[in-house]
């Protein structure tokens, strides 16, 4: 074998050779390992859970953007239980969701096709799948009968029919009644209210016939409901007679303060409010022998749902008794809103109750014991629980958190759980850390509860700058829960820390807790924050005099008040957030601040206006980027808007970007790498000094 004879000049020159390689390949693997916004946003998540009647098989979706093509790609997959083995069952796009079972086991979905979603029906049998409706305007959304040979589904109301005949006017009687005006077609797009909200628009309750392989061929859809009800959920009880009907009667979906549970007849409509019209209820579930409904309703009636902890009540159908089965238990019910998200699931022995609920920053399972009226927690994840299905004794869960985008769950309530499937793997080549659950003082001797991420490798003790971030709501909260729309790994990786917290006000930590802002919106949750701020810069965590702020929602409504009481940050970022409460009132869904101030009108006008941003719009001194989308209806773009006036008129750096066909949330892809890459520039340029970091251009006072 020949062997080299190597020189020193040689070594020399083959150790920089080497040197250069290596150097190349540690930094690639390190460009490999970055975990930038686009890395993030395509992260995939999993959801949407469903267990087959007969608990043998189970459902979900694993979803994902895709930056490239500016779009969502959606798969469809499906577990068996006992062997705990999972395959992939669509390869298309084909705007899927809304998983469901028909009682005979076949699968169901909506399938959107000529902008219109129709349900479908896969049998597993190996034939394709098919639709089995054919509705003008498309499904909004379905449930089946139990005899799978109908569906209760909402969609849109029939036109209604003008009268044929034309009354006679009597000239001599009026001779003003007979001159009509007719509108010219080509001005017919004159709109016209006599309402704040479009009841005319609502989706309505539709019972249609099915067949077993397609759109049934015999018998028209009947629509069941009218305006001016919003239907939200429906149940249908066991014999198939009776649908319970959650469904609003006032004002639209984008606040739920009124929804009432009435029970409807299928045959005619004859229509039963059951539940108490001075308090919210929702998500009613009949039990599995037909003789109790299940439902939450408010346990105050003296506060509304936002301000409101949830009982759950079960009513015996034959006599009309109710007995409120949840004691007197202090946590969240039904999810992590002050307003429950899913109908509680009952057992197959139509006794127990099953639930998921928020207890601090925990999300778990329940079970309810109707009979004692007792409520048991189930799980203890090191995460959050997030879609939860239980059908024929299986159990179907997804577990994330702030560092796992989440794993799906199935076995027996209270029994141990297997693993079926996971997208833990697609953040494994970044090394994301946990995030430390932190509880801080807050203001008047309350406590402020949130998650804060360190920089890798970083200490408790190295005084670093900070982003603290508000969440929505306000009646909500920050969990140990994967979100695939705040990027808070990727600023800590940039060498952030950042605080998510949730000051009073928020949800899971009881009714004095959520009723804290009550009131006083930016006030006592503003302390709350501060406080929390204070103890972190004085323990050396946090750099004081290097700090952002930023918000989305009602989160965007504290950036506005941060920025409007202090001047202690450097930069901050507004997303869909109220930034005048008194223009908010005319151009919103108004329904918060009525439920949050006594008759703002009436007497709490001035109070509303001190609380507001706006009102202190002349002491706003920090660089502050707005951002907001142009269709959002719980949030006018107007209040982004005049906020961007103020601030330029008062010579603040500021920026506003409006983005087209968003609404309340900012969605689709190449808007969310935009702002959150906007974002980013604006706290490297102000927060970290970066001059290469985009900020804002000079703004010009108007003197």
């Amino acid at each position: 074998m020949h062997t080299p004879n190597f020189t020193g000049r040689h070594f020399v020159w083959l150790l920089a050779a080497l040197l250069t390689v290596c150097s190349i390949s540690l930094a690639t693997a390190a460009e490999d390992t970055q975990y930038t916004l686009a890395r993030f946003l395509e992260i995939p998540t999993l959801m949407a859970p469903s267990v087959s009647p007969d608990g043998e098989l189970v459902v979900w979706r694993t979803t994902r953007r895709n930056l490239e093509d500016d779009n969502r790609v959606t798969r469809l997959w499906i577990g068996n239980v006992d062997k705990n083995e999972a395959r992939q069952l669509t390869f298309i796009d084909g705007g899927t969701g809304a998983l469901a079972w028909r009682p005979d086991g076949a699968l169901s979905f909506v399938r959107t096709h000529d902008e219109a979603g129709q349900v479908w029906i896969n049998p597993l049998d190996g034939s394709e799948p098919r639709p089995v409706t054919d509705i003008e305007g498309g499904v909004g959304a379905y449930w089946w009968s139990p005899d799978g040979k109908y569906l209760a589904v909402l969609a849109d109301p029939a036109e209604k029919e003008e009268d044929e005949e034309e009354e006679e006017v009597d000239e001599d009687a009026d001779p003003l009644a007979a001159q009509v005006y007719e509108v010219p077609d080509d001005r017919q797009d004159w709109e016209v209210r006599d309402r704040m909200e479009h009841p005319e628009e609502y989706q309505q309750v539709w019972i249609v016939a099915v067949g077993e392989n397609g759109p049934c061929t015999e018998g028209e859809p009947r629509q069941l409901t009218n305006s001016p009800w919003n239907p939200q959920h429906i149940a249908w009880s066991p014999d198939g007679k009776t649908l319970a009907v959650t469904f609003n009667p006032r004002f639209s979906g984008l606040v739920d303060e009124d929804q009432q549970i009435a029970l409807v007849n299928v045959e005619n409509g004859e229509a039963e409010i059951i539940s108490a019209t001075d308090r919210h209820s929702s998500f009613a579930s009949f039990s599995p022998d037909g003789k109790k409904l299940a439902y939450y309703t408010d346990r105050d009636a003296e506060y509304r749902a936002y301000l409101n902890l949830k009982d759950i009540v079960v009513r015996d159908l034959a006599t009309g008794e109710e007995v409120v089965v949840t004691g007197s238990t202090e946590i969240t019910l039904g999810g992590s809103g002050s307003t429950p998200d899913a109908a509680p699931v009952w057992g197959k022995n139509s006794r127990d109750l099953y639930v998921r609920a928020a207890d601090g920053a925990n999300l778990d399972l329940y079970k309810v014991d109707t009979r004692k009226s007792t409520i048991e927690q189930l799980t203890d994840l090191d995460g959050n629980m997030g879609g939860m299905s239980l059908a024929g004794g299986t159990l179907a869960y997804l577990e994330s958190s702030l560092d796992k985008p989440g794993a799906l769950y199935v076995g027996r309530p209270g029994k141990k759980m297997k693993m079926m499937a996971t997208v833990n793997d697609a953040v494994e080549p970044y090394g994301l850390q946990p995030a430390q659950l932190v509880r801080l003082p807050g203001h008047d001797g309350g406590f402020v509860e949130g998650f804060l991420f360190l920089p890798p490798g970083a200490g408790m003790d190295e005084k670093l700058p900070a982003i603290i971030e508000m969440h929505g709501g306000p009646f909500y909260r920050y969990g140990n829960a994967w979100t695939s729309r705040y990027p808070w790994q990727v600023l800590s990786h940039q060498g952030f820390a950042v605080l998510i917290v949730n000051p009073r006000g928020g949800t899971g930590y009881g009714a004095d807790f959520l009723r804290g802002g009550h009131r006083n919106f930016g006030t006592n949750d503003f302390m709350d924050i501060m406080a929390a701020i204070d103890d972190l810069a004085d323990r050396g965590v946090i750099d004081a005099d290097r700090l952002g702020f930023t918000g989305y929602s009602y989160g965007g409504l504290m950036t506005n008040v941060v920025v409007s009481r202090t001047d202690r940050f450097k930069a901050a970022v507004s997303i869909a957030g109220i930034w005048n409460y008194v223009s908010a009132m005319g151009q919103n869904n108004p329904q918060l601040f009525i439920d949050s101030y006594d008759q703002p009108w009436d007497g709490d006008l001035q109070l509303m206006w001190e609380h507001s941003p706006a009102s202190r719009a002349n002491q706003i001194v920090t660089p502050t980027l707005i951002m907001h989308g142009t269709e959002d209806h719980p949030v006018d773009p107007r209040q982004s808007i005049e906020m961007f006036s103020y601030l330029q008129m008062n010579g603040t750096p500021s920026r506003l970007v409006l983005y087209p066909d968003e609404g309340h949330g900012i969605n689709k892809p190449s808007h969310m790498i935009d702002y959150q890459t906007r974002e980013l520039q604006w706290f490297l340029h102000y927060v970290m000094g970066d001059e290469d970091a985009v900020g804002a251009e000079d703004a010009v006072p108007v003197e």
